[in-house]
Parts: structure tokens; sequence; C-alpha cells
């Protein structure tokens, strides 16, 4: 009891202080999400069907997964985590956060390479291409390579093709995939590796090609259940991982997990 006093407790600070400010301290409890950011337009669609029935507060917050892991581990109130990554939910389990048996593999993604130049030819076959000779000069964004799931993918696939060490100089990194997309929105940098899932939302972008599976670690979105004390959060964790749900998911590019 005195801990799930002090989630609430430190809830309220975080709410007040971070997410939302004009929020005053209400009776209704809410439920806290960190959530990659490249689910953010489909969780959000999903968060609006939900509050048709229920009235629940759902607060998303939306960032690269390893950020918000690494908040998560520094103590903030997560009532969910939807990961982009796998390792991160390991990491968290491994440090007693998380009980493996409260995280649910549910959606995957596919890796693409995307431009702003809609006179650019389709590639059918990236592993024949020659990036150098592609980019000529020009930059690339992805993920920080180093921490990021999109862009610790995207390494992974430049270094299967043998083209990492002849691009990682013109590699732009970002600190989440949606801020890499941005980047090429903007036309900072003309190509950027990004989700097939971020890739559909914007059809003034072209996608120049599919990475194949084997060229990088499986995509894999994990659902976490952080605070299962919390019961509203256990109701929407039901709900978001209920295979009606992640239908809804497929309409943005995701892909399924059959048996979630």
């Amino acid at each position: 009891m005195h801990k799930h006093i002090m989630i609430k407790l430190i809830k309220v600070i975080f709410f007040a202080t971070l997410i939302v400010p004009n929020l005053a301290v209400a009776d209704k409890e809410k439920v806290l999400v960190f959530a990659a950011a490249s689910t953010k337009n489909a969780l959000d669609a999903v968060i609006r069907e939900y509050n048709i029935h229920q009235k629940t507060e759902i607060l998303p917050v939306y960032g690269s997964s390893a950020t918000l892991a690494k908040q998560i581990e520094l103590g903030a109130p997560a009532d969910i985590f939807l990961s982009a990554n796998v390792p991160w939910v390991d990491h968290l389990v491994d440090k007693g956060i998380i009980e493996v048996t409260n995280t649910r593999d549910i959606l995957k993604n596919r890796l693409v390479l995307i431009t702003n130049d809609q006179t650019r030819k389709k590639i059918d076959n990236l592993k024949s291409t020659d990036f150098s000779k592609l980019l000529q000069g020009e930059k690339i964004a992805m993920g920080m390579v180093s921490s990021v799931p999109a862009g610790i993918y995207s390494k992974q696939a430049l270094v299967h093709l043998n083209q990492w060490n002849a691009l990682s100089s013109q590699v732009v990194q970002a600190d989440n995939v949606r801020t890499a997309l941005q980047y090429l929105l903007s036309k900072n940098v003309v190509f950027a590796m990004v989700y097939a899932s971020d890739a559909k939302l914007f059809p003034e972008l072209k996608v120049l090609g599919i990475f194949e599976d084997f060229t990088h670690d499986p995509i894999i979105y994990p659902a976490s259940l952080v605070n299962p004390e919390s019961r509203e959060a256990n109701l929407f964790f039901e709900y978001l991982v209920d295979p009606k749900t992640l239908k809804s998911f497929e309409k943005y590019g995701f892909l399924l997990i059959s048996g979630g």
C-alpha cells in the first residue's frame, strides 16, 4: 500500500511539472504511457477509441525507446512502456523494474530508405546498391546509432551490406526516429532510414527501398505493464494488446505478431 501511495504521489508531481502543467490535482486516476516516437499517430488513435467507452485519462509520452527506458529506470512513473526495441525492455526486466510476465511482443516494423526527391528511382535490391554513388555526398538521417532503436537497426543494415564505413561521415544522427524524419521533411538532408510506418504518414516522401529483415535485428515492439498495481493501467494494457486493437496499428503501417 505504501508503494502504491508513493507511485501516485510521484505521478502528481510528474504531471504537474513535466507533462501537463495546467492540470490541477484530480481524483480521477490517470495512466501514463511511455511510447516509442514511431507509435505516436497509431497510439493516439487507439487512445481516442478507448476514450469513447472509458473515461480514464491516458497520457502518452513519446520519445526514443532508449531515453524513455532510462527515465523509467531513474524512477519516472510510467504505467505502461511501449518500446520499439526488445533489449531496452530486457534491460528493465534485468533491473527488476518490469516483470517478464507483464510483457507482450505485439508489433513488427520494416526498415526503409526514403528521400524527399521524387525524381529518384526506386531500388529493387538494396543489397547490390552502392550507397556512396547513390548519395553523391548528400547527408542521410537516422536515429542515434548507439541507442535509438531505429538508428541501431540502420547501422546494422549498413554494416551487413558493407556500406557503413563509406557512409558514416555523411550520417546525421537524431534523438529519435521522428526527428530523423523531420530532418528529411525540412530538407536538411535528402535521405533517411526510418520505419515503414513513419514513411507511410508522408506521401510527399518517396520510399526508395526496403531493407531485408536479415540485414538487422528483428524490429519488435514489446508492450510492458510497468505498474501492475494500477487497475486503470491494467485495463488499458489489456485493451492495448488485444488483437482487435492491434488491427488499428496495421492502418498505420505496422505489422502484427501472430498471437500477440
